[in-house]
């Protein structure tokens, strides 16, 4: 399989290395490849552009060919490759001078260039640095370093082919303690590269011809953004993509936990294990962590249960995690009435960015909002942790949150019903948000609690021609709607989130038929498209950052569960 290096960036399982099209917006080196460490958040990544020099020192582009085991980049019949030793390591030989820099992310106060006793070169920057071992070949340097000594203004590392033509080395992640890699040859490397990966994908398969590559690539996608435990990473987690949103995110993990049930369990269950870790004393999650920062500053919606009971048909975890995981949602359960609560026991949103749908019309008027998608989440949530309880053993506990579901059902329906619809309500003022956003046609995924008389005026207006429904999926916002967006984020892009969650919401209304056509929508679209954030109602084409392993999540999870069946 090969991929285009444009969207999906080159990297390896365990690795907080990838090599991508730089993404500083400087604009210097776009068009060579570039190392980045993604320790930093978004544009502050650590970057070293790697270029090609012609025989007068001159920069030459390189084409790519990407493959998950190797890549290789050439021009003019001289070139380079690389391949993964390890997480850490990356093995690399070449016919050609190449030039080792780094982009001005985010200032210089700490970038040096270094010959170290051992005879290694040492590039570091602010949060990282990049050790080369020359095999063959030589290095020079011609990096400058600043008058007031703290640090060099300009990194240029060269590297020199030996007097048979060629180089080869070995870049390694360090900090401050650094271990010199095992002699392998690149051919064992290549080789080692080559198995792991296919040991990773001999769980990914489909019977249907055409998604076939698809599967392929999201099977790329998900193994090589995983990234070990260091820092707050406890657990291996998968990134949202290692391309510009490098981070976890507290409601994206689960449906990548959900994709990987039928796959691997045990990484699964690490997804929900290792944001437990993250947990506040309070009870709330972060917004969003990575290895070395973490944003508090908002949540993301209660949907563990909905997910966890889907997660557990497939295999419940053993009674250690299940213990760790129950108890870690107990109280990201209890923080929403604790601290969003209102007098009348209804929790709400004080951001757009707490319910997941950031720019949704339903928070056009401010915050904070009564949201009904929110109380469904919730009352899916109680039912979940009062089944979870009995298999605990704590059956006071079940009969707890069975009571508290009910109540928040009956006040969900009281609150938010009006003409048989939902509607958001902005508070204190109490005032009804005028919008049909497709969040508030998420609590269909309650079936058959809601009353009858509602579901059907609910998916009566869902199904409409021209309204929600488009040839690739449904959209977050009507698209004749006169707040609809193409590229708007939540006010008219379809998302893979919502994908998986309507495609649920009409399966338990017992729209088997319209389920699996809007699962069959969005999965050609992904298939034709490839992985990205969110896509355009109006064509289909991807949207936003790409190589995103929830989109490769929800297009496994719809082929497994709908499409196949």
């Amino acid at each position: 399989m090969k991929f285009d290096i444009n969207t999906v960036p080159f990297s390896c399982y365990g690795s907080y290395l990838a090599f991508s099209y730089p993404r500083d917006g400087e604009g210097v080196y776009q068009d060579h490849l570039a190392l980045r460490i993604l320790y930093g958040m978004f544009n502050e990544q650590e970057t070293y552009p790697i270029v090609m020099l012609n025989q007068e020192g001159e920069p030459v582009v390189g084409d790519i060919e990407a493959t998950p085991a190797q890549l290789k980049v050439s021009a003019g019949g001289k070139g380079y490759q690389m391949c993964f030793q390890n997480e850490d390591t990356v093995h690399v030989k070449g016919s050609t001078d190449i030039l080792i820099t780094k982009t001005k992310m985010f200032g210089l106060m700490c970038d040096r260039v270094m010959h170290l006793e051992t005879g290694s070169w040492e590039i570091a920057g602010n949060d990282a640095s990049v050790i080369i071992e020359m095999i063959r070949g030589s290095i020079s340097d011609d990096s400058v370093w600043s008058e007031e000594g703290t640090r060099c203004e300009n990194i240029k590392v060269l590297i020199h082919p030996d007097d048979a033509g060629e180089f080869e080395l070995k870049l390694t992640l360090a900090g401050l303690s650094y271990r010199k890699p095992e002699p392998l040859s690149y051919e064992e490397n290549l080789l080692n590269a080559e198995e792991t990966f296919e040991d990773f994908k001999k769980h990914f398969h489909t019977g249907i011809d055409k998604y076939r590559e698809s599967i392929e690539l999201a099977a790329y996608i998900s193994w090589h953004s995983v990234v070990r435990p260091e820092g707050y990473v406890k657990y291996p987690v998968m990134l949202m993509t290692k391309n510009k949103m490098n981070m976890v995110w507290s409601w994206d993990y689960t449906f990548n936990a959900l994709a990987m049930m039928d796959k691997d369990p045990d990484l699964a269950y690490d997804q929900f294990l290792a944001i437990a870790e993250m947990q506040e004393k309070d009870g709330s999650y972060p917004d969003a962590f990575h290895a070395r920062a973490y944003v508090c500053t908002f949540v993301k919606p209660p949907v563990q249960g909905f997910i966890l009971k889907r997660m557990f048909k497939i295999q419940k975890p053993g009674m250690d995690t299940l213990q760790k995981i129950y108890d870690s949602v107990v109280r990201f359960t209890k923080w929403w009435f604790d601290y969003r609560g209102t007098v009348d026991g209804i929790p709400v949103y004080h951001h757009g960015n707490d319910s997941g749908w950031d720019n949704s019309t339903a928070f056009r008027l401010g915050v904070p909002v009564k949201s009904p998608d929110l109380s469904a989440w919730l009352i899916i949530q109680m039912d979940f942790l009062a089944d979870t309880a009995k298999d605990l053993g704590r059956n006071e506990e079940a009969d707890a949150w069975k009571k508290r579901s009910e109540e928040l059902l009956d006040k969900m329906l009281t609150l938010f019903v009006e003409h048989n619809h939902m509607k958001a309500i902005k508070v204190p003022e109490n005032k009804t948000v005028e919008c049909d956003s497709l969040l508030l046609y998420v609590p269909l995924i309650l079936g058959d609690k809601l009353p009858s008389e509602i579901r059907e005026r609910m998916l009566e207006e869902l199904l409409k021609e021209k309204n929600f429904i488009t040839d690739y999926g449904i959209a977050s916002e009507p698209v004749d709607s006169p707040y609809f967006v193409e590229d708007g984020y939540w006010r008219g892009a379809i998302w893979p989130p919502t994908a998986y969650i309507m495609t649920e919401a009409l399966m338990e209304n017992g729209r088997k038929e319209e389920a699996v056509l809007n699962a069959r929508r969005f999965c050609d679209m992904c298939a034709s498209e490839g992985f990205f954030e969110n896509y355009s109602a109006i064509d289909g084409h991807g949207l936003r950052d790409s190589g995103f392993t929830w989109t490769a999540s929800v297009f496994m999870i719809l082929i497994r569960d709908y499409l196949e069946k």
